[in-house]
């Protein structure tokens, strides 16, 4: 099995204003994954608007709080 163990700049946050570059930065890893694991507890947040965009962007999403606390 091959693994990925390199690191990567994301540039469209480098070139974001400061305030917007988190965001890129979740968006361009949800657009680059095959699969989102993540942990989004509440319907605000970071977390959130890249789960919701991981959702628009038909990926398959693996909620731990969702999965653990249903």
């Amino acid at each position: 099995m091959k693994y990925y163990d390199e690191i990567t700049l994301s540039e469209r946050a480098a070139l974001s204003h400061p305030k917007a570059a988190l965001e890129e930065r979740n968006r361009e890893m949800v657009d680059r994954a095959d699969l989102i694991i993540c942990y989004v507890n509440r319907e605000f947040g970071g977390a959130y608007k890249a789960m919701k965009y991981a959702e628009k962007r038909q990926k398959p999403i693996i909620n731990l709080a969702k999965d653990i606390c249903s």
